[in-house]
């Protein structure tokens, strides 16, 4: 695949209750990465979101757009005007009737890669709604999952 003969496979997984910094009243969330990178020759690295959870109890929040530092390699996006850093995004699918009042919105298995441009040491997470307002996590009964996979290619030499 990718035209690369071995990959090392990195996951993250990341929630809102133990983040190395956070601003939860916006929802921006800091963790410092300890990976262990195998290889110094990686070609390629690409991120999948493979699930990402959001409880947003009794929160007025219909939508959730997940932000993160991992510049997305040849990519743009009209949010920032740059490079892309969405990497997922969540839309409540009963809007139309009426919101509930405990909503809990779900993203799994991505099958589309997002090519990054490195292994990252660490990552934030800015977790906003449709107008780019971070969602504010800081009730406790809110709070969020993700977990993420990196693919990084290297060549056998």
């Amino acid at each position: 695949m990718l035209g690369y003969d071995k990959r090392d496979t990195f996951k993250l997984i990341l929630e809102s209750e133990n983040p190395d910094t956070q601003v939860e009243a916006s929802g921006q969330y800091s963790f410092k990465l300890n990976l262990p990178a195998k290889k110094v020759n990686y070609q390629k690295f690409y991120l999948f979101v493979d699930n990402a959870q959001f409880c947003l109890k009794g929160l007025t929040t219909e939508s959730i757009r997940v932000q993160a530092t991992l510049p997305q390699y040849n990519s743009y996006s009209s949010i920032t005007k740059a490079n892309n850093t969405v990497i997922a995004c969540i839309f409540n699918p009963n809007t139309a009737s009426g919101r509930t009042a405990d909503l809990t919105i779900g993203y799994q298995n991505s099958t589309a890669p997002i090519e990054i441009n490195s292994l990252p040491q660490d990552i934030r997470i800015d977790i906003v709604d449709q107008d780019n307002t971070g969602v504010n996590f800081s009730n406790a009964n809110n709070f969020w999952y993700l977990d993420l996979r990196i693919e990084a290619y290297y060549d056998m030499e």
